[in-house]
């Protein structure tokens, strides 16, 4: 026990356990990722997919921001074609807060659909 209490404070906050990120649902979107906060940063992954006909193009987008959402990062993944799937990873310095949505790309360009945001934490 004495020598767990001698690591430094930031030894502590350097690992944290990878969380599955779970998408609002939107017809013909299949989107999935996960996160790791460790500290000054999060690592994010998203990955979209085009799951029916008809649907041009699908997205996910995680939108980090700090406490007081004054400042923020937004990336996602876009997938274009039925049964095509893409996928991004990035390092976010923005860690107070993360938020999600699915949207649907038109192929003029233009967002035809979208989710609501869903509060990751």
């Amino acid at each position: 026990m004495l020598v767990l209490s001698a690591l430094p404070v930031s030894a502590a906050t350097m690992s944290s356990s990878t969380q599955k990120i779970s998408f609002p649902g939107l017809h013909g979107v299949d989107a999935w990722g996960s996160y790791t906060k460790t500290g000054t940063k999060i690592r994010v992954s998203v990955c979209a997919g085009v799951a029916i006909h008809g649907v041009f193009a699908a997205g996910a987008v995680t939108l980090a921001s700090n406490a007081s959402n004054s400042k923020s990062s937004k990336f996602g993944a876009v997938a274009i074609g039925y049964h095509q799937a893409s996928c991004v990873t990035e390092n976010l310095r923005y860690t107070n807060h993360l938020r999600v949505y699915t949207f649907i790309g038109s192929s003029t360009g233009k967002i035809s659909a979208q989710s609501k945001t869903k509060t990751i934490y």
